[in-house]
């Protein structure tokens, strides 16, 4: 018989299952003090720093910029407070009746705030964004509303200011945010997305200094966001200013001359290379570009036929027509084929072989010596004197006095212009001709330069042969007028060149504005040098009534001529005949920098103004 065993007895099992689950709490245990100890002993530490950085967070504040001021202490450029509106949408109870509301007050559609409402949703206990830099009049309708309007909230904050719009905005230039473009490189690296920026001009030539230091408040949130106190605030500092060179006085009396014309006008003091007017035109506000420009706004501007964001000045160059006639005579009178008696007979044209070349005036202006020819700017007399001088010599003396390489403003792109680079007849080229030599004679064909060369070169007929660097900085001062950097003329090279051959060139300038075709820039009391010039757009025979293959007008000048102080060039494009178009804007200009000095002004500058019109063309 099979004997079967008895069961355990129930407290002996009972034991083991107790035995099992002492030990799985005991294992349980030490586990989780084992995870206990890693956490505050060897990451004790790190969690700290990630708990700090979720409970404490901190909010920028925006430095105001730093004021651009002109020679004089003239605001040009400063900032006004804005205000903008934020919604936390957390704290927004009943979003249709808010977006209505908001619809209303911001003149917007309902759809439009619920659609920005639902993009914080992610992050439903910080400010978002609705709308920049709202009227004053917007403003007072939210705070009316205050009660209707649950979560909305408003913020001041600094922004540019450009008092007098479109005036020097391209010499200026302008502030915006920092694109996506610009933050993927390295030199961004330091900035947050929506930061302002400067992009243009001496806004961005000179950021590092206009820019300033943001502050910084550092808030405790809840773990879900909310702002439980401020904990501590950090000031920001304000940029430093920045002095100009530039004066107010005569820019503003440049601008006003200028209006409704394209082309550009520059000044400078020729003893010393400070610019003291830049008018470039078309022009554009730049308090367009303080806040976000929408795509259809910078769609408008940079596919404007004008080119209003180039600066004509320094990045586009034209033909100088007669003001080159000025290199050629100081290249005959240095090398020796021209004297002040050199004489040439002008019946109205010019043959060489078979081909013509005409002068600006029909009938010709009979014999003329060389001081004749500058004061009449008769082509005749340079095409023939072009011939005799050399074109190797004409060439060399025009890099002497800065054309054919940057000015070095440090403004952005310059062009270098051209000059010709003559090279003798090879196998299947043409080489350079004698015509290629008449025609680059008056500052045509293969010879183009930009106002802002023509003014050093002015520059240094008119202070004796001396190429100074321009230059548009003064000085750079804190807020409360500590002066951090100062900044001196520099000059580039002294030009060989007799002191006797610019004398007389002066001399012929002075009779180019005293009764020749620079008459219209005249003013009393005051010796202006100057040369007119009319460069042709189109070759000769092709139409001209469209405006945009009208002539260019040229005038440059310097005053007084015993004692320059004052170098002026004047560029309309498309405008005509130099000296009835280009010269009366100078004389604005030199009327306004010696108001002290001078008659009460009159119309007229002659009392044969007929005549005058008619010799006063080119």
């Amino acid at each position: 018989m099979k004997l079967t065993p008895l069961p355990s007895p129930p407290s002996q099992a009972l034991a083991v299952r107790i035995r099992t689950a002492v030990l799985l709490v005991a294992a349980a245990c030490l586990v989780l003090l084992l995870r206990l100890w890693y956490l505050q002993i060897l990451e004790g530490d790190r969690y700290l720093v990630l708990s700090t950085n979720n409970r404490l967070r901190v909010r920028p504040v925006e430095a105001p910029r730093g004021f651009i001021l002109d020679r004089h202490g003239e605001i040009l450029v400063e900032n006004r407070p804005t205000f903008d509106l934020f919604v936390i949408p957390e704290e927004v109870t009943n979003g249709p009746e808010v977006a209505g509301t908001l619809a209303e007050v911001l003149d917007a559609a309902p759809g439009e705030i619920l659609a920005r409402l639902a993009e914080g949703r992610e992050r439903p206990y910080q400010p978002l964004l609705l709308r920049k830099d709202i009227s004053e009049a917007t403003m007072v309708a939210v705070e009316e509303r205050r009660f209707d309007l649950p979560g909305v909230s408003l913020r001041v904050r600094p922004i540019r200011a450009y008092p007098s719009g479109g005036v020097a905005a391209n010499l200026l230039g302008y502030v915006s945010e920092v694109n996506q473009a610009q933050l993927v490189r390295e030199e961004y690296r330091d900035f947050r997305p929506g930061e302002s920026l400067g992009q243009a001009g001496i806004e961005r030539r000179y950021d590092g200094f206009i820019r300033g230091v943001d502050g910084g408040e550092q808030v405790e949130v809840d773990a879900r966001g909310r702002v439980l106190r401020l904990v501590t605030r950090t000031d920001p500092h304000s940029g430093s200013n920045v002095h100009l060179t530039i004066d107010k006085r005569l820019q503003d009396a440049a601008e006003a001359a200028f209006a409704g014309k394209k082309g550009a006008v520059v000044a400078m003091n020729p003893t010393t290379g400070e610019l003291l007017v830049l008018v470039s035109r078309p022009s554009y506000d730049p308090n367009l570009f303080a806040q976000r420009l929408s795509g259809d706004e910078w769609q408008r501007i940079a596919s404007d036929a004008g080119h209003p964001l180039q600066n004509r000045a320094f990045q586009a160059q034209y033909p100088p027509g007669s003001i080159f006639k000025l290199i050629v005579a100081i290249a005959g009178l240095e090398n020796g084929a021209l004297t002040p008696a050199t004489k040439f007979y002008d019946p109205g044209y010019f043959l060489l072989g078979n081909s013509r070349f005409d002068n600006w005036k029909k009938g010709g202006h009979g014999t003329l010596d060389l001081h004749g020819a500058i004061v009449n700017s008769c082509n005749v007399y340079f095409y023939q004197a072009g011939l005799k001088v050399g074109i190797d010599d004409i060439v060399k003396t025009a890099r002497a006095f800065g054309l054919g390489e940057v000015p070095g403003l440090g403004l952005g792109d310059e062009v270098k212009g051209n000059l010709p680079d003559p090279q003798p007849r090879r196998r299947g080229q043409p080489g350079w001709a004698a015509g290629n030599t008449v025609v680059a004679s008056i500052g045509q064909g293969p010879v183009v330069t930009s106002p802002m060369q023509l003014l050093t070169m002015v520059a240094a007929i008119a202070n004796g042969g001396n190429i100074y660097k321009p230059w548009v900085l003064r000085k750079i001062t804190t807020t409360s007028g500590e002066v951090l950097e100062q900044y001196e003329p520099e000059l580039v090279r002294k030009v060989a060149v007799n002191p006797e051959t610019l004398a007389f060139v002066r001399r012929a300038m002075l009779g180019v504005v005293e009764g020749g075709t620079g008459a219209r820039a005249r003013v009393p009391g005051i010796p202006i040098g100057g040369k007119t010039g009319t460069a042709q757009v189109v070759k000769k025979g092709e139409t001209k009534g469209q405006a945009d293959l009208k002539d260019h007008a040229w005038f440059v000048s310097f005053a007084p001529v015993d004692n320059p102080k004052l170098a002026i060039v004047v560029l309309v494009e498309n405008g005509g005949f130099g000296g009835q178009v280009a010269a009366p804007i100078a004389k604005a200009i030199y009327q306004a920098a010696f108001a002290s000095q001078t008659p009460v002004a009159v119309a007229a500058t002659s009392s044969s103004s007929a005549k005058q019109d008619e010799e006063i063309a080119d």
